[in-house]
């Protein structure tokens, strides 16, 4: 996206549109405005219209004009998947990101709007992918909505992202701690943790709406009315009631917190889980964040100030950060607009973009037809030098061409003698070129592992509870095991089995490596390895580049399981009768996949 000195950020909620407006000069960031504009939708009434509404009412008062304006969409709108991929030269992350997304987006890959943000992982050996889709109709539908109002969309985030990019960058905490975000929206709650560049998030199905819902059943009345119960209900001596009527919902909601915390804490033991940030309007009703303190057993942060973001001197400051509780999503809208923003995903449609790029920078575009115009006009210079030139080399080619169309014929006359030869000799070239490459492939590959292990070394396995298993020899494991490998067959259709393949080959190596061998760097070895495998002396006459591979890739990793059997045929039982034990063991571990390609052709004789 690109940067703007001042923008609009635009939060599009259930009952009202939170807008704010932010300038940047240098480091230094200044809200300069913000508005939160009702939308009043009647029972059985539109809401898309009502929305238009809003934005139109929004746009007038607050005097938009053409300052650009960047939304977002929720959570309950954007497909959101996880993915870790491993560390790549930054001109392969693109594609291999796309890959990852075309396979974990279900539906037409091309009827969505997607986009990504990378972090390092937890333990810094590979990439962290969070993945963002949208379909097309929806981004579709919020750019005429703004169309309509008269707004400049030059942007479309979302809004978990937006409240990480606020928190992020004003709020300050210990740099080893990992700060959790919790914001609670009308149709989702949003979780968001980060510690350091790396960030995990999830979306959870429990929601303002579950809560006024709860007021709907309690009172007996309309979910709007309920809803304006609830914004209504200020009164902290009411607390206990209003604690009572809702609980069901919050105990459900700090049920959801409670088990992702769990998962996140599994996959990063190490994590310091101190301060929950806590964000939205349903976190208003009084005596709710003491709840959820109680409950969690975390320090609760309640966005009421903030740390490096300054407040114009026309505004009143006192009223903003009253406000500021129900504004972290725009203002961190504002944020990426600006440029100071971590997170920078765009759901745009890409086309929207470079016609919004020509019509801010129209000096740009002239500029390009006038650098156009000089280029046909040098080109045609130039190209009227080079005819006169090629005329005169033509006539030279043409005497050369009459010379060797004389010796081709005496060539032909001596071919024709050894042609029957020839002919015999031909039908054992491909064997030749294909010679050795099953065998160079497999022995290269195994020898490799096996060098790996020996440098590894081994590591003590789990053999469970079996008897008199203590008086048996240590059991242990070696950092890998070689699963498969993979040759594609031969394409017989060339008249021989031996024919070479007219296209690069595929070679898929599949390796388990125990969760106690650390998978990540494991991985990282085996790649390292593959890449570097010499092209061994039988095959050198006939293969291009000075490695095995010419190119290795580790694609995946999935979670699987290696077994072993304990066997024990001696085993005396506590009666002292000999009885055999034999029992299988099933040992944790990672499936690792690599790509490993070979040319497609073989060298030419002679080159």
């Amino acid at each position: 996206m690109d940067k703007y000195p001042v923008a609009w950020g635009l939060d599009i909620g259930h009952s009202s549109i939170k807008a704010v407006k932010l300038s940047r000069s240098g480091s230094e960031v200044t809200v300069l405005g913000y508005a939160i504009e009702p939308l009043n939708v009647p029972e059985g009434g539109d809401r898309d219209e009502a929305v238009v509404k809003g934005l139109r009412a929004l746009a007038l008062r607050e005097d938009f004009q053409n300052t650009p304006v960047v939304a977002a969409l929720s959570g309950r709108q954007v497909l959101t998947r996880s993915v870790n991929i491993p560390i790549l030269n930054p001109k392969n992350v693109d594609k291999m990101v796309e890959l990852e997304a075309r396979q974990q987006i279900p539906g037409n890959f091309d009827e969505i709007e997607w986009g990504y943000h990378l972090t390092p992982s937890a333990d810094g050996s590979s990439n962290d992918v969070a993945l963002f889709a949208v379909r097309r109709e929806v981004t579709q539908e919020l750019i005429h909505r703004c169309k309509q109002s008269g707004l400049n969309l030059v942007g479309i985030s979302v809004s978990s992202l937006a409240l990480y990019n606020f928190v992020k960058f004003d709020q300050v905490f210990p740099e080893d701690e990992t700060v959790m975000i919790l914001d609670v929206g009308a149709e989702n709650t949003d979780l968001v943790l980060y510690q350091g560049e790396s960030l995990w998030m999830r979306t959870l199905a429990v929601s303002g709406n579950d809560i006024t819902k709860a007021f709907m059943k309690k009172f007996r009345v309309s979910f709007e009315e309920a809803e304006t119960l609830k914004r209504q209900t200020g009164d902290s001596r009411q607390s206990d009631k209003i604690i009572k009527v809702i609980e069901g919902s919050l105990n459900e909601l700090t049920s959801e917190v409670q088990r992702s915390l769990g998962f996140y804490k599994n996959t990063n033991a190490s994590a310091k889980l101190e301060n929950l940030v806590i964000s939205g309007s349903t976190f208003r009703l009084p005596g709710l964040p003491e709840y959820l303190a109680e409950r969690l057993r975390y320090t609760i942060n309640i966005l009421e100030d903030m740390d490096k973001i300054k407040v114009a001197s026309g505004m009143e400051r006192e009223h903003f950060l009253h406000d500021l509780q129900s504004l972290g999503v725009a203002v961190g809208l504002c944020l990426q607009a600006t440029g100071v923003a971590k997170a920078n995903v765009n759901l745009m449609p890409s086309q929207l973009r470079i016609q919004k790029l020509l019509n801010t920078k129209r000096w740009a575009a002239v500029a390009i037809i006038a650098i156009i115009a000089v280029a046909f006009s040098v080109r045609y210079v130039v190209t009227s030098k080079v005819l006169n030139s090629n005329a005169t080399l033509a006539s030279r080619i043409k005497n050369n061409a009459d010379n060797n169309a004389n010796q081709v014929k005496e060539s032909k006359a001596l071919l024709d003698q050894v042609a029957p030869l020839t002919n015999q000799l031909s039908v054992y070239a491909p064997y030749g070129t294909q010679k050795g490459v099953t065998k160079a492939v497999f022995s290269s590959v195994i020898e490799t592992v096996e060098a790996l292990t020996k440098e590894l070394g081994s590591f003590p396995k789990e053999v469970g509870t079996l008897p008199d298993v203590a008086n048996k020899t240590e059991q242990k494991l070696q950092a890998i095991y070689v699963q498969k490998i993979e040759l594609p067959s031969f394409d017989v259709r060339a008249g021989s089995p031996f024919a070479p393949f007219a296209q690069a080959r595929s070679v898929t190596v599949e390796v388990a490596i125990p969760k106690v061998a650390k998978p990540n760097e494991v991985v990282t070895r085996v790649l390292a390895a593959l890449r570097a495998l010499p092209v061994p002396a039988y095959l050198k006459s006939g293969h291009q580049g000075a490695t095995l591979f010419a190119e290795v890739q580790a694609i995946k990793q999935l979670p699987g399981t290696i077994s072993y059997y304990y066997i024990d045929t001696d085993h005396l039982n506590d009666k002292g009768d000999k009885v055999a034990v034999r029992e299988e063991k099933r040992v944790p571990c990672d499936i690792a996949v690599f790509d490993c390609q070979l040319s497609g052709k073989a060298k030419e004789a002679g080159k």
